[in-house]
C-alpha cells in the first residue's frame, strides 16, 4: 500500500445549505508566456521530481506498518459520548455565513470572554451563536449560556491565508463574560515546553459534535471525544501534499477511522499533564478522502501562536 497524497478537507459541517463556491473557482489559468525559458522549466520539472522521489523514500519506512492496520470502522470518528461537565471549556458555534448559510464548528473557552476556533469557520461570516455547558449542539435548554455575536467580534490571525490550514486560527470576543460553574470553565493554554518533540506520543483528547462518520446517518448532535496519539511530523506529511503540514502543526493518528470528522472544525486538542487540562491544538483539517480513510487529523499547535494569544486576550486574564 502506497501513501496517498491528499488534499485537505477542512472539518466544517454545513447546518442548512451547502457553500457554493470556493477559492478555486476564482482561479483564472495565466496566460501562457512565450518567451519562458526552456531550461528553467526543465530544471522546475527536475526539482518537482527530486522532491517526490525525496517524499517517497521519506515515508516507504511507514508503509509497513500501514499495512498492518486492522479494518476501518466508523465511529467525532471513532469517539465516546461525553459526560455532563466533562469538558467544560467546550462551546458550539452555529456561524452565519453572507450567503445565507448556517456552519458547524467548536471552539475553546480560554477566557471569561474569549473563545479559540478555526480561521476557515469565520470565512464570509457575517455573525454566530455559541452556545457553553451543553452536551447537545446548539439547544438552548441544554446549554448554560447562549451568545450573539457578529463579525465585529472576530479576530482572525493576521497571516491566515483565507483557506487552507496554514494559520488556521481565530479568536471571538463574546459581549459579556460567561458565568462559570461545574459546566462552564476556561482551558489552560499550552505551557511553552508542549512543543512537538514533547507531545510526540503522548495520548491527547479530541472532543467536537462532529460526523461519526463519512455518511449522512452518522451525523450527531450529541458531544463525543476520543483520546488518540499525536504522531511525528515526518509521518504526518506523507498523507498530505507538500507545503500543506508545517511546523505550526500537530498531528494525530487516524488509523482505524479515528479523529475529527465534518463538524469538528475549530474545537480542542487537549493534553492532560498532572491533573490539569491543556489547549495543545486547535482542529483544522483532514483527508478530502474522507473522516474513515485513517489519516491523521491536522490541528493548529497552540504553542506557535501563544504570543499573539496572549496579546489579544490580555485586557480579559
Amino acid at each position: 500500500m502506497e501513501f496517498p497524497m491528499m488534499v485537505t478537507l477542512c472539518l466544517l459541517f454545513p447546518i442548512l445549505v451547502n457553500s457554493s463556491e470556493t477559492w478555486l473557482d476564482s482561479y483564472k489559468e495565466p496566460a501562457e508566456d512565450s518567451s519562458a525559458d526552456n531550461d528553467d522549466v526543465a530544471i522546475m520539472e527536475k526539482r518537482w521530481q527530486l522532491g517526490y522521489e525525496n517524499w517517497r523514500l521519506r515515508c516507504e519506512k511507514f508503509q509497513a506498518e500501514e499495512n498492518q492496520t486492522s479494518p476501518v470502522n466508523t465511529r467525532i470518528a471513532g469517539g465516546e459520548l461525553a459526560a455532563r461537565g466533562m469538558f467544560p471549556y467546550q462551546v458550539g458555534l452555529v456561524i452565519q455565513q453572507s450567503g445565507g448559510d448556517l456552519i458547524q464548528c467548536g471552539g475553546s473557552l480560554i477566557t471569561l470572554q474569549f473563545v479559540l476556533t478555526a480561521a476557515h469557520c469565520l470565512i464570509n461570516a457575517t455573525g454566530a451563536r455559541i452556545y457553553s455547558g451543553a452536551t447537545r449542539f446548539a439547544d438552548v435548554r441544554d446549554s448554560a449560556e447562549e451568545f450573539l455575536v457578529t463579525h465585529r467580534d472576530f479576530i482572525t490571525y493576521p497571516g491566515y491565508l483565507g483557506f487552507g490550514g496554514y494559520n488556521d486560527l481565530a479568536l471571538i470576543r463574546l459581549p459579556r463574560k460567561v458565568m462559570t460553574s461545574d459546566r462552564v470553565q476556561t482551558i489552560e493554554l499550552a505551557g511553552e515546553f508542549m512543543h512537538q518533540a514533547f507531545l510526540e506520543g503522548k495520548v491527547v483528547t479530541l472532543s467536537g459534535w462532529g460526523s461519526l462518520g463519512d455518511s449522512p446517518s452518522n451525523e450527531t448532535r450529541l458531544l463525543q471525544y476520543l483520546d488518540v496519539e499525536v504522531i511525528g511530523q515526518e509521518r504526518c506529511l506523507c498523507y498530505f501534499l507538500p507545503g500543506l503540514v508545517s511546523q505550526r502543526h500537530v498531528c494525530t493518528d487516524g488509523r482505524n477511522g479515528r479523529g475529527g470528522c465534518n463538524g469538528d472544525s475549530g474545537g480542542p486538542l487537549v493534553y492532560h499533564w498532572r491533573n490539569v487540562s491543556y489547549l495543545i491544538g486547535v482542529t483544522s483539517f483532514g483527508s478530502a478522502e474522507g473522516c474513515e480513510v485513517g489519516s491523521p487529523t491536522v490541528y493548529a499547535r497552540i504553542t506557535a501562536y501563544l504570543p499573539w494569544i496572549r496579546q489579544q486576550t490580555a485586557m480579559t486574564n
